[in-house]
């Protein structure tokens, strides 16, 4: 019925109301007629108010946590740390990295939305922290903390731009041009740097410490090993920062546990790969000495997912809507300091990062004679599973190593626990690996060719 009424309304067919619709118009004073009052919709000069500042830097911080919410769920079921199970077509294409430029969930989302709105929501993170940084540049002295919510804009800005510049095939900011993943992560460590000398000033040793793990990891992206080294070794023990997630609104729950991990969904199961992990003495998953891997714990109750075939696996990392999501740490750090220490030969300090990890998990040390490549392999794997469906690590070291002898399969690839190109129910993987730029913003910037 709904259809056919609009139907009727662009046939003309309702004349008569129209009629009287008229007639009320010429008894009216028609600059009123068109005056509408949208409730929520702010004029663009009141954000010009100094008192505004505070709310304006928590608009940042909530914009951002919203998009890495999305974009960390998104990049756990795009990677080999699950396996599709569902029987939803948009969360199968998720699973199966069926996700071309043209799909609207993808390019257009929200975090209010289905599946993983990704870059819509990771675009404007990026843009209000652009924004508001500029803003509260304006407001100088009215503004006694300025520095400080400067700090902030610019840390979180900067783990937006994580997002677009590691797990994106290129990238335009704004209006500009296309951009190469290393660039757009060459803005990201410019914008952490800001972070670090304001939140210095300003006494905030813990927005400090959150922009130097960003750009900790951002060097080490970029092959900077002296300066990663450098970020990650003044990271202290114990600091952790989280995206703050809770159960007020769909907005605000832990997407990864919406979707995939808590019994609400099943939309994905733990892969294969990460279940029943043992460590010993050289870190790989089949030793003879191994135990228990306590940083991997994964259980099934005999439940399927949504799919009803797939037999549904969980961990114990996400248990609830309001459980924050990783986003920079110490755990993090010595990761970073592990790999580029043995990128740049020296072994004794990776194996030093990797056994202070692994007695905090009461593991056993890391003990094996190694080589450079066989460090910077273990630094791999120990990443793979210390930060176990955390922070988009592993989706960002599958991309990194592409093509290299330190190579991570995609499922589906030869060397996966699906190699033949199908997963477990027969169905076809894309050779997706990287996000495309989504047609979105292919088809509208003109600057991009």
């Amino acid at each position: 019925m709904r259809h056919n009424k609009t139907r009727w309304i662009r046939n003309g067919v309702l004349g008569p109301l129209t009629g009287m619709l008229l007639f009320g118009v010429v008894g009216c004073d028609t600059e009123e007629l068109l005056e509408v009052d949208l409730p929520g919709i702010v004029p663009e000069e009141a954000l010009d108010d100094p008192t505004l500042a505070a709310t304006l830097v928590a608009s940042v911080v909530s914009d951002t946590e919203c998009a890495w919410d999305n974009y960390v769920a998104a990049a756990a079921n795009h990677s080999d740390e699950y396996i599709e199970s569902s029987g939803n077509l948009t969360m199968r294409n998720w699973g199966l990295r069926w996700v071309p430029p043209n799909d609207p969930n993808y390019s257009q989302g929200t975090c209010e939305g289905w599946g993983y709105g990704l870059y819509t929501p990771l675009q404007t993170a990026r843009f209000q922290s652009e924004d508001i940084y500029e803003r509260l540049a304006g407001f100088g002295g009215d503004v006694p903390n300025v520095g400080e919510l400067q700090a902030t804009v610019r840390a979180y800005g900067g783990y937006s731009l994580i997002a677009l510049g590691e797990g994106f095939c290129d990238m335009a900011l704004d209006v500009g041009p296309l951009m190469t993943p290393a660039e757009v992560l060459a803005v990201a460590e410019s914008r952490f740097s800001e972070a670090i000398q304001l939140a210095s000033g300003a006494g905030r040793a813990d927005l400090a410490n959150l922009a130097m793990a960003g750009r900790a990891r951002v060097r080490l992206d970029l092959e900077d090993f002296a300066g990663a080294i450098s970020d990650a070794a003044s990271i202290p023990d114990g600091f952790a920062h989280g995206a703050t997630r809770d159960q007020s609104d769909a907005r605000r729950y832990n997407t990864h546990c919406e979707m995939v991990n808590c019994d609400i969904w099943r939309h994905a199961s733990v892969a294969d790969n990460y279940r029943e992990l043992t460590i010993g003495t050289a870190g790989a998953a089949t030793e003879s000495d191994g135990v228990p891997d306590t940083r991997v714990n994964v259980t099934t109750d005999g439940e399927v997912g949504f799919d009803f075939a797939t037999v549904w696996w969980y961990h114990d990392k996400i248990t609830s809507r309001d459980d924050p999501v990783h986003m920079g740490s110490y755990r993090e750090a010595q990761l970073v300091l592990a790999e580029a220490s043995a990128r740049s030969g020296d072994t004794d300090a990776a194996r030093a990062a990797i056994n202070r990890l692994r007695a905090a998990a009461g593991l056993p040390s890391f003990d094996a004679p190694a080589t450079r490549d066989e460090m910077i392999a273990a630094a791999i794997e120990e990443r793979r599973r210390e930060m176990f469906v955390e922070g988009a690590h592993r989706f960002n070291d599958m991309l990194r190593f592409r093509g290299t002898a330190f190579e991570i399969p995609f499922l589906g690839d030869p060397g996966s626990i699906h190699p033949n190109g199908f997963d477990q129910t027969g169905t076809p993987y894309s050779d997706a690996t990287c996000f495309p730029l989504p047609e979105v913003e292919t088809g509208s910037n003109p600057n991009i060719s």
